[in-house]
């Protein structure tokens, strides 16, 4: 209840960010419930931040091509070192 509060106060205060607030609220609402951290009230929240940029990199990571092994399908089976 209290995020939903929060997200709609957000919304209503700076409407054009509202991709900011949606993962505020998402990266507070589970940290709560997990790990029971108090409501986190900034997207500026270094714990918000990390969990963000750790979903932008594993994005990056998952997009087809990323890897040249995708390209010359022969290096599996190069040997690690």
């Amino acid at each position: 209840m209290t995020e939903a509060v929060l997200l709609a106060c957000d919304c209503l205060v700076k409407p054009a960010q509202f991709d900011k607030h949606f993962r505020r609220a998402a990266a507070s609402m589970i940290l709560s419930v997990v790990y029971g951290y108090p409501s986190i009230t900034s997207e500026q929240d270094h714990t918000v931040k990390a969990a963000n940029d750790f979903a932008n990199r594993l994005t990056l990571a998952a997009c087809p091509g990323t890897y040249l092994v995708e390209f010359l399908p022969w290096m599996r089976y190069i040997p690690s070192r």
